[in-house]
């Protein structure tokens, strides 16, 4: 990584935190009950789905999730391994089986494990998200590792950038190991990535 893309992530990191931090409690109710709607397609019964726990100011996707169970899809969180940056995804099950990570103090399932390339459908968390459907994480690079393998070759889950529309911008710092997404969910509706951009999933 050259010292202004770093700087540029940072400094972008930096604008949409403040932007994602700023959303009103009512509007954020509001948009994670408007992602289990727009998402509702994407998780059928007995397709297997991987989602996260927000963490932050991240837009919760846990009625999304609740509606997937219910409906009879196979939920899958992330596990972080002990070694290394590729996750696992563990199967949620109805005992209750949570356990915090020693070292980052996260939430996460001790279930059957899998891997991403495994699942039907991975929706990931992100910062920002370009027209071209690439995304900007956190920065500790574990969905990076975990979907490397996308650029060696096809296959796996669709992958579902979710955010804010306010999270949206005309082009996020690349790197040459960056994967794009297939489709983005957002508070107003779920799109497609097609030749000149994102496009309305009617």
């Amino acid at each position: 990584m050259s010292p202004s893309t770093a700087a540029d992530k940072q400094a972008l990191r930096r604008q949409l935190r403040r932007v994602r931090m700023a959303k009103p409690r009512a509007e954020r109710l509001a948009a994670a009950d408007a992602l289990a709607r727009h998402g509702a397609r994407l998780t059928g019964r007995g397709r297997r789905v991987g989602g996260y726990l927000a963490a932050g100011s991240e837009i919760d996707l846990e009625p999304l999730m609740s509606a997937a169970l219910f409906r009879g899809a196979r939920l899958y969180l992330p596990r972080i391994p002990a070694r290394g940056r590729r996750m696992w995804f563990a199967r949620v099950g109805g005992a209750d089986r949570w356990l915090l990570h020693p070292r980052y103090r996260i939430v996460e399932y001790d279930g059957p494990l899998a891997r991403a390339e495994r699942l039907d459908v991975l929706f990931v968390p992100l910062l920002g998200v370009d027209d071209d459907g690439y995304r900007m994480g956190q920065g500790g690079g574990f969905y990076d590792a975990t979907l490397a393998y996308r650029r060696r070759r096809s296959g796996g889950p669709w992958l579902v950038g979710v955010c804010y529309d306010c999270q949206r911008v005309a082009r996020v710092p690349r790197e040459p190991w960056d994967v794009h997404l297939d489709a983005l969910l957002t508070e107003s509706g779920l799109y497609r990535l097609g030749p000149g951009g994102w496009q309305r999933w009617r």
